[in-house]
């Protein structure tokens, strides 16, 4: 018997959305062939609600950082591992008037959630570069998406929802279900999902051991150092390449999360592992959701770029209330509104 939803891809997007149509009492299929270089495997896996060279509130973020943790908690007690924890996020500002600028932020009431207060700390200046010292950022976490990508995987095998195999967009014509394409940036090379307005990021990162460091809390600035579960490693980095003419890892970005790790740290790092992933963002910062205009069988979620792990719980659970509901998508992310 044919499942109500077939579902492209088991990176975050597939992963979410196939959780949560699963809990609105659809049948689903996942195809994925598995890649340990995906767009997810490769993320920081950081959910942070302050970003930008101006400090702004992401969009959203009092809706999706709640969204969020709720899923993830559900997720975890489900499949038995714990992939995602609250984690603060200590931003270096890299002169005065990124320093004051913060300050004015803090003293925003709707940045309360996120910036507690004014105060600037410090950070242990043998291990870090802080002369403007730095402010923590609250409302943040870090998934460990390798654990998350793995466990969730088992999760579909043991259910049989799992098919490794590829799914092209012809099967999905003659399908009987409805089938909806969370393949990550291929979704943007054929098919009929080619027309969105689709920016294509390249990143490169490193795994890095440093002794003795930061492993409760996240650090931002000339790159971002992370926390991972092996104990005195660390993910740095990752880069932004808008043109690239090879989605392996290069020297040449190697070489420029180094560089940043120098400009910021007062102790010895060994590199361990360079790697690169391949980001399906949209040029309007809006991810991509819902049914072709014309070919009302075969739907996309996808285009979440590097906010895939803050986006996705909200608005899987959107786009489930869609699929089994009938309730409308938002207009701005809604793909009939743009392919129309």
């Amino acid at each position: 018997m044919a499942p109500d939803i077939v579902i492209v891809g088991q990176g975050i997007c597939g992963s979410l959305l196939s959780w949560s149509l699963i809990q609105k009492g659809l049948s689903v299929k996942v195809y994925d062939v598995g890649s340990s270089e995906s767009a997810t495997a490769a993320a920081s896996g950081i959910i942070n609600p302050i970003t930008g060279k101006r400090f702004v509130k992401s969009w959203m973020a009092d809706e999706l950082l709640p969204a969020a943790e709720k899923m993830y908690a559900a997720i975890a007690a489900e499949i038995g591992a714990t992939f995602y924890e609250q984690m603060s996020i200590y931003k270096l500002p890299e002169s005065v008037k990124e320093q004051n600028d913060l300050c004015a932020r803090a003293m925003d009431p709707s940045y309360e959630p996120y910036l507690h207060s004014a105060d600037i700390h410090y950070l242990d200046k043998n291990k870090i570069k802080n002369d403007f010292g730095s402010f923590a950022i609250g409302g943040a976490g870090k998934m460990d998406t390798g654990l998350f990508l793995r466990t969730y995987r088992e999760f579909l095998k043991q259910k049989d929802l799992l098919v490794e195999e590829c799914y092209s967009e012809d099967e999905a014509l003659a399908s009987g279900s409805r089938v909806i394409f969370c393949n990550g940036f291929r979704a943007a090379q054929t098919g009929l999902f080619t027309k969105l307005p689709w920016q294509i990021v390249k990143g490169e990162y490193l795994l890095v051991r440093i002794r003795d460091f930061y492993s409760d809390r996240i650090i931002s600035g000339d790159t971002t150092i992370s926390p991972t579960a092996e104990k005195d490693v660390y993910y740095a980095g990752a880069t932004y390449q808008w043109h690239y003419e090879t989605e392996a890892p290069t020297e040449q970005y190697k070489n420029e999360v180094i560089d940043s790790l120098n400009k910021m740290l007062e102790v010895p790092f060994e590199v361990l592992h360079h790697g690169a992933g391949v980001r399906p963002s949209a040029k309007y910062r809006r991810p991509f959701i819902g049914f072709h205009p014309s070919h009302t069988q075969i739907g996309i979620f996808n285009g979440m770029g590097t906010k895939g792990i803050s986006l996705g719980p909200y608005f899987s659970a959107h786009f489930a209330d869609h699929i089994a509901d009938g309730k409308a998508l938002m207009a701005e992310v809604d793909v009939k509104n743009i392919l129309k």
